[in-house]
């Protein structure tokens, strides 16, 4: 089994569904909040005041174009999520891939067989 190393994610690499995602205007509003504010605060604000929108709009309206106008709302809002949290994804995997630490497991071994070493001979003396 071949080693793979691992890369940065690269907009212009990503697939055309990803980077059309990210050509979603207004989500940099959003994105400035920390996590426990967005999904804490900002995502239950956003469907609470969808679902009584929704309903309004399906009440208001007449048939075929209440439904429309519903259902607009939803993956509109579906789609700015899913653009905030694969921005939030990219930007983990490349601090993550840039910190440089590389896993030698054979070495720090090693290493600490040899640091265990001088405490087995002060017990034997």
């Amino acid at each position: 089994m071949e080693k793979q190393e691992l890369k940065r994610l690269n907009i212009d690499s990503l697939p055309w569904f990803y980077k059309l995602l990210l050509k979603i205007p207004m989500a940099n509003v959003l994105e400035g909040a920390s996590s426990g504010i967005f999904w804490a605060i900002i995502v239950p604000c956003f469907l609470a005041v969808e679902f009584f929108l929704s309903i309004f709009l399906l009440v208001y309206f007449v048939f075929p174009i209440n439904i429309i106008i519903a259902g607009i709302i939803p993956v509109t809002i579906f789609l700015v999520f899913v653009r905030i949290s694969l921005e939030r994804f990219i930007n983990w995997w490349n601090g993550s891939i840039d910190t440089g630490f590389k896993w030698n497991v054979e070495r720090m071994a090693q290493e600490y067989i040899d640091s265990l070493k001088p405490k087995k001979e002060e017990k034997e003396a």
